[in-house]
Formats: C-alpha cells, sequence, structure tokens
C-alpha cells in the first residue's frame, strides 16, 4: 500500500479544494478536522484506525504496522476532549515514514509535534491521555468527520480541509485535478492582469 511517488507529487501540489472539486465536490471531511499548524498538509493512502472510545491500543499498534507513504486515519468516537494523538506517537510514526495523521479525536503535545513539523489533522487538542484495554479495529471501514474512509482510500489534506478520494475513482480525480488546477492558474495570471473578476 505504499504511496505512488507520481501520485503523491501530484496530489501535494493540487490544493485540496481543487481535489474536492473534482472529486464531484463529495468526500470532504467537516471543518472540524482541521490542520495542527500552519502550512501543514499530507497526502496519501489511508491505514484505517478504530479506537474503542479512550483507548488508544488500536492505534499504537498502527504505528507499528502502517506502511511508509500511509496516512493514519483514527477514529476516535469523535467526543470532545478525547485524545487520540500525541508526541511520542508522532516521534515514532515520523521515523518510519509515515505521511500524517487525520484524526476525529484530541491531539496533546501540540508544541512538540508542531515543532516537528509533523502533519496533524484534528478535532482540536486536549492536556488527556488514554487507557490501553481494547484491542480497537485495524484496515476496516471508519468515519471520520462525516466521510466513510476505506483502507486504501486516499486523503489529501491542506489547511483548507481533508478531502477523501476512493481508490477506484483516484486516477480520474487526479487527472480532473491537475486540468482545474492549470486552468485556475491562468484565470489567476489574466486577474493579475487586470481581467474583471465576475465574467
Amino acid at each position: 500500500m505504499s504511496a505512488d511517488p507520481n501520485l503523491l507529487h501530484d496530489f501535494l501540489t493540487l490544493p485540496a479544494s481543487t481535489v474536492y472539486e473534482s472529486n464531484g465536490k463529495c468526500g470532504d471531511m467537516s471543518p472540524d478536522i482541521r490542520a495542527l499548524f500552519e502550512g501543514a498538509r499530507l497526502a496519501g493512502p489511508a491505514f484505517t484506525v478504530r479506537c474503542w472510545p479512550n483507548d488508544l491500543s488500536a492505534m499504537r499498534k498502527a504505528v507499528d504496522l502502517a506502511p511508509a507513504g500511509s496516512v493514519l486515519v483514527i477514529d476516535g468516537g469523535g467526543q470532545p476532549g478525547v485524545t487520540t494523538w500525541g508526541g511520542g506517537a508522532s516521534i515514532a510514526a515520523q521515523r518510519r515514514g509515515i505521511a500524517g495523521v487525520v484524526t476525529n479525536g484530541c491531539t496533546r503535545d501540540s508544541d512538540q509535534i508542531r515543532a516537528m513539523r509533523f502533519p496533524v489533522f484534528c478535532q482540536g487538542t486536549s492536556v488527556r491521555g488514554g487507557v490501553r484495554h481494547h484491542p480497537g479495529w485495524l484496515q476496516a471501514p471508519i468515519a471520520v468527520g462525516g466521510t466513510v474512509v476505506n483502507p486504501g482510500d486516499w486523503l489529501v489534506a491542506d489547511g483548507d480541509g481533508v478531502v477523501v478520494i476512493a481508490l477506484d475513482r483516484l486516477q480520474s480525480v487526479r487527472e480532473a485535478a491537475l486540468d482545474k488546477f492549470r486552468k485556475e492558474q491562468a484565470r489567476e495570471e489574466r486577474l493579475r492582469a487586470g481581467e474583471a473578476y465576475d465574467i
């Protein structure tokens, strides 16, 4: 499930908003799931994790099992204040080449993670920790931010939000997004040259 370097380059270059438009205006997660720090962005195939509420066992296991280049997508239940990610996990994930994390839980050790520049998209921050009693579930369909994520689906995320692309639509969305991005850039150049905006 390692990330294709050409796909990765293109999706890291394309704005998430352009990808969303090219994905039929679907696949966007709730705006509650947002970048932990300015400039964070990621792209890659999903390695899905579902944790029993407030239990970090499945997340810890996933950090050691997820292939390099994958994005950990963690369903922690979406309840306020529940932490699903932290600094130690970020150190281990970054060392293993994991592309980043998307979760409907909170993150702690946020200053440490910002300093590392490890891409995390989450519901917020919290001082709380978790317990380790329930094994949870790995590589099963989950829902995060109101969007279903299947193992292997691709995620593209930047400061505007997170978009999920079904694996069987990946190439067509990529081609449409590249074409749309070129048109957007050309339009912006015309605007800089004085073209009216409302045409």
